[in-house]
């Protein structure tokens, strides 16, 4: 019997021993990007399934608050330690690109040959950079112009319509803000993404076709009367537009559409589950003018720093596949970057969210996607846009010292 003992206990000490030897195998992927457990379901549901069904390969996840990512992730690859897998939104493409920090995914495509692209194609080139696939998109957003049922009915306005043009926008508006009841009827936000939106839809911006020179753009006298008009919609008393001031006292954006305060704001898909939540009775229209709008997007990417380029690349097949995809949009709205799902998911989007789907029609790539010169240029135009709001001098000088700007920044 103590042989019999002595036995057992031993098989059990060498079944324990190869368990660890087994988990000390494992390849450990790390991967970071912005949020919290909330936002991060698909993610985090995603990572527990390829952990379960991998024996080699061990997904570690690192969720970091939005403020702040950018500046943690430089410090962490200025260590030379960084993460296997970073997240990263389409405005820093070209930055991190530029920092050196993520790896060509050529040679990994290249050589698997079992792997299905099933990503829209127009949506999986976002992620190229000068003929680099160096990001794989986890989600992308159309914005639109969203707009309140219950404050139009309030005054009697008609609902905005696929055939609108800004003049019809901005007359609604008019008669929509109402200064009795605190109610604003478009909201003329400084986020850039939106600004620009507004601009594109008027047929203007602030760079070259190919994105290689913001002079006689960014400066010219067309984009300079409708900057100081997009301006003046938040300014003076006669003011269609919340302030700043406005934006502290009733909550800030949503908080105001919610309420009933805000009749009309460009934003994108993530505001879907929001107001849904909140019981607010909005629809969605494409942009006025030519409807051109915004796409925003986040990607993940393998840093250069990754030790096993391999096993990341299995784990970003998974953060950014199909089965993921579906996660995302069923815990977050973002829209799927698999045509299927597109389809599939139409007839159960709902009647209020339609003009978010036919903004996909009408989406352009932001100014920062489009070159090496585009960071540089919004950076100047957040800049100048900021400046006008406090009367910094006239809009002509003030852009004629953003084209400056962006030629300093290249010339750097």
């Amino acid at each position: 019997m103590k042989k019999l003992l002595a036995l057992a206990l031993a098989l059990c000490m060498l079944l324990s021993i190869t368990a660890v030897a087994v988990a000390d195998e494992k390849t450990v992927i790390t991967v970071t990007w912005w949020g919290d457990t909330d936002s991060s379901k698909a993610e985090l549901l995603m990572i527990e399934k390829f952990n379960a069904e991998h024996d080699d390969i061990e997904i570690r996840a690192d969720i970091v608050p939005g403020d702040g990512y950018g500046d943690r992730l430089l410090t962490s690859f200025s260590s030379g330690e960084g993460y296997d897998i970073f997240a990263s939104g389409e405005g820093d493409f070209y930055k991190w690109v530029g920092a050196n920090m993520p790896l060509s995914l050529n040679d990994l495509i290249a050589n698997d040959p079992d792997w299905n692209n099933e990503m829209n194609e127009a949506i999986y080139n976002f992620g190229n950079i000068n003929g680099d696939q160096y990001y794989l998109v986890r989600d992308y957003n159309p914005l639109a112009l969203f707009y309140n049922k219950d404050v139009f009915d309030r005054y009697n306005v008609a609902y905005p319509t696929a055939d609108w043009t800004w003049d019809d926008a901005i007359a609604a508006a008019k008669e929509l803000t109402v200064a009795a009841d605190n109610t604003f009827g478009f909201n003329a936000q400084s986020w850039e993404y939106a600004a620009l939106t507004y601009f594109a839809s008027k047929g203007l911006d602030i760079v070259n076709e190919d994105c290689t020179a913001v002079e006689g753009y960014l400066d010219s006298p067309e984009f300079a009367a409708a900057l100081a008009e997009y301006v003046g919609f938040s300014t003076g008393d006669d003011r269609i537009s919340p302030d700043a001031a406005d934006q502290d006292t009733f909550g800030g954006t949503s908080a105001m559409f919610i309420n009933n305060k805000l009749a009309m704001t460009i934003s994108g898909a993530w505001d879907k589950a929001t107001f849904e939540n909140a019981g607010v009775n909005y629809g969605t229209e494409v942009v006025p003018g030519n409807h051109d709008s915004y796409l925003c997007a986040s990607a993940f990417a393998i840093s250069k720093n990754c030790k096993n380029p391999e096993a990341a690349w299995e784990v970003i097949k998974a953060l950014t596949g199909t089965e993921c995809s579906e996660l995302r949009f069923e815990y977050t709205a973002a829209l799927p970057t698999v045509d299927s799902l597109l389809d599939a998911m139409r007839a159960d989007y709902g009647e209020a969210n339609l003009g978010i789907l036919a903004s996909l029609n009408h989406a352009i790539q932001p100014v920062g996607l489009r070159g090496a010169i585009g960071n540089p240029a919004v950076t100047a135009f957040r800049n100048a846009f900021e400046r006008v709001q406090f009367n910094d001098g006239t809009v002509e000088q003030i852009l004629a010292d953003a084209v400056a700007e962006v030629a300093e920044a290249i010339a750097e």
